[in-house]
């Protein structure tokens, strides 16, 4: 670097302004993203769900302070929601019908048989019998029996 060159550069401080303009920006975006986060969990813990019905309505037009009572004050004067008797309410329903779901699917998973032909089906209890798996030659077994029920 010349002299002058350093004159200028101690001079100005040293400051990159588009550097610090871009750095700005990015710490702006950030701010907005963990503001979005903190929105989110807030509402939660009114009890709103800000992707469905009330509580996305509530989220897209609250502009107030973000905090549980003033989001459930707000909810309860311009749109009549009590929110305070049926806090986490919704989310205990939900847990509820995901894990009887879960249930039911792992029932249906066990539970399912291959549709196949009379000679089929008899092959595959064959098959079934001689490589020791007793589940699978019952569920067969079972199978069959209601193949025949359909038939008569």
């Amino acid at each position: 670097m010349t002299e002058e060159q350093e004159l200028n550069s101690e001079a100005n401080g040293d400051k990159n302004w588009k550097a610090i303009r871009e750095e700005n920006k990015s710490l702006k975006d950030e701010l907005e993203g963990f503001k979005a986060q903190a929105k989110v969990s807030v509402f939660k813990d009114a009890g709103l769900d800000t992707t469905t019905g009330i509580g996305k309505a509530i989220s897209q037009v609250y502009s107030g302070d973000i905090n549980v009572e003033a989001i459930q004050s707000f909810a309860a004067e311009e749109y009549g929601v009590d929110l305070n008797t049926n806090v986490g309410q919704q989310d205990g329903i939900r847990e509820q019908v995901q894990e009887s779901q879960n249930k039911l699917n792992n029932i249906n998973k066990n539970s399912v048989v291959d549709s196949f032909s009379n000679d089929d089906l008899m092959e595959a209890i064959a098959k079934t019998e001689a490589t020791g798996s007793v589940r699978d030659s019952m569920r067969l077994k079972l199978a069959a029996q209601e193949e025949a029920k359909k038939n008569d």
